[in-house]
């Protein structure tokens, strides 16, 4: 037989796990739903897997059972809370510290992904002081001292303890001088839905555990046939995706549409290696100024860009061969930007693809938005959603959006690197299918969800069940076998690839043996799959 837990089960496996335990029914509008014009009936059935191929609005019973989760303990990470810290999702309004002092946040600062303080060159009002130094975020008050931080020199800075506890500490978190540290209490300010934020790390940054090996699901599906897992893995992917449309939507909410658009766009275009240097760009840059700066001339948009990264010199190294495109930009930085400072950012290209480079990226960032910025960010890509014409097309049309692969940067990686044999598009097909998956569409489902907008809503979901898989993740590669065994689904999509992205992160990525794991007990309530020995299914 299956082993059983007691222990309470997390918040998102409550969300969307359960939601094989219901049946689906019509689509009524409910007034009272906050955050969402509408949700399928539900009723409890046996465990039968509802259907997942019905074109519907996204499925979002697990809301049925927000509550019964947030009896226990939220499931929430430590990476979630430095993301809210980091995007500022919270009440900015009348700040206080423990001891009562009021604060504000000028600049969260910037996320350090190495050893220290998790932000680095914070600017922060104690009163009508301004501070500069670091922040380090927790989620209790124990952890500066488990972590070592009050004996560590490189904590000196730290102006501001952000922990997610909203009681007090019973003393100030010291540095290794002595010196108390303000703490914040992020749980007071912060809003409930921020606790069904995912973790939006990319799955796949590092290296994936070697040791996953098969999991129980494998051995459910070839017991019970591939069907039960595949549409749990669907409804996982269907969660995935309703994350994403809430993040985004947290972001609209608190800059704009086109604002938190762009935002998100320019993370994408920056991959996991660059993502947060992007959307810094982005913050820095805001979207009216881009807008306008196309309309001056298409070119400053990237002119810009590269000004605030830092990747445009002042001059080329002695010998190189007289580049006309680099002098344009320096032409453009001088006529129209000679205000617009630099950003402290810093290009790691160590295990990055030529190909990859951020020059690339950012002419492609650059050009897509100088094309879209006559109607504006939203307005066109809503023109593609409200368009009459299948995925296929619909996603064509997107595609269209983008540049060519034309102009200098489609034929060098660098300022004084050899021309490419052939040219290639700086946002590449498989970041283009991406960026469609993973940002155009969770935008229309948010702003669907903001205007309550069911047709909408409806015209994304047939789009995310049709759109084809994205190209290979080596944590997708892993999974398949993991959770299929030797009988994947025939048909991998990108809302299977979703499915099994969410599932990795929220239960195989830190529970790689399967004991315990809380899904047992929902795909297989009677045990016939089988009996795990040693961490192993058998």
């Amino acid at each position: 037989m299956a082993q059983r837990t007691t222990r309470r089960m997390p918040c998102r496996f409550l969300l969307y796990a359960m939601g094989i335990g219901f049946g689906i029914g019509p689509l009524p509008y409910l007034a009272n739903a906050p955050g969402c014009y509408h949700r399928r009936e539900v009723a409890a059935i046996p465990m039968a897997v509802a259907n997942t191929d019905t074109v519907g609005a996204f499925r979002d019973a697990y809301a049925r059972v927000m509550t019964v989760a947030r009896e226990g303990k939220r499931a929430v990470s430590e990476h979630i809370i430095q993301a809210v810290w980091y995007d500022q999702l919270f009440k900015t309004d009348a700040l206080l510290t423990t001891e009562g002092q009021r604060v504000r946040v000028v600049s969260p600062g910037w996320w350090n992904h190495s050893e220290g303080p998790d932000f680095r060159g914070a600017q922060i009002a104690f009163g009508d002081t301004v501070r500069t130094g670091d922040i380090e975020v927790h989620l209790d008050h124990a952890a500066w001292r488990a972590h070592g931080h009050h004996l560590d020199p490189r904590y000196d800075n730290v102006l501001l303890v952000v922990v997610l506890e909203p009681k007090p500490p019973a003393t100030l978190p010291l540095t290794s001088v002595g010196r108390p540290i303000p703490c914040l209490l992020l749980g007071n300010y912060v809003d409930e839905s921020v606790y069904n934020l995912p973790d939006l790390a990319e799955p796949g940054n590092g290296e994936v555990d070697a040791t996953l090996g098969r999991g129980y699901c494998a051995a459910i599906a070839q017991a019970q046939g591939v069907a039960r897992i595949r549409d749990f893995t669907m409804l996982a992917g269907e969660w995935r995706m309703l994350n994403k449309a809430r993040a985004i939507r947290e972001r609209m909410e608190r800059v704009g549409i086109d604002q938190g658009l762009y935002e998100a766009f320019m993370a994408a275009c920056g991959y996991s290696r660059y993502k947060h240097h992007f959307r810094a760009m982005a913050q820095q840059l805001p979207y009216e100024r881009v807008v306008q700066l196309a309309k001056v001339d298409a070119f400053l948009v990237e002119a810009a860009f590269f000004q605030l990264s830092g990747l445009l010199p002042d001059t080329l190294p002695e010998g190189t061969t007289a580049v006309p495109h680099f002098a344009r930009m320096r032409a453009l930085r001088r006529d129209h930007l000679s205000g617009l400072r630099s950003l402290p950012l810093t290009w790691k290209r160590v295990g990055v693809r030529p190909n990859n480079y951020p020059e690339r990226r950012l002419s492609g960032a650059a050009r897509f938005l100088a094309r879209t910025s006559r109607e504006g960010l939203w307005k066109a890509l809503e023109l593609v959603w409200r368009s009459n014409a299948n995925v296929k097309a619909r996603c064509a049309a997107f595609e269209e959006l983008f540049p060519q692969a034309m102009g200098f940067w489609a034929e060098h990686c660098t300022w004084t690197g050899k021309r490419l044999a052939k040219p290639i598009a700086t946002l590449g097909a498989a970041r283009m299918h991406s960026i469609i998956g993973n940002v155009f569409l969770p935008a229309a489902l948010a702003i669907a969800r903001r205007e309550r907008d069911r047709g909408l809503e409806e015209v994304a979901l047939e789009f995310f069940a049709q759109m084809p898989k994205e190209s290979e993740n080596h944590v997708v590669a892993r999974m398949l076998p993991r959770v299929f065994g030797d009988a994947p689904p025939k048909k991998v999509d990108f809302r299977l690839q979703q499915g099994l992205l969410q599932i990795y992160q929220d239960w195989c990525e830190p529970n790689p043996s399967c004991r315990n794991c809380p899904i047992i007990g929902h795909l297989d309530p009677d045990g016939i799959a089988g009996v795990r020995q040693g961490g192993q299914v058998k």
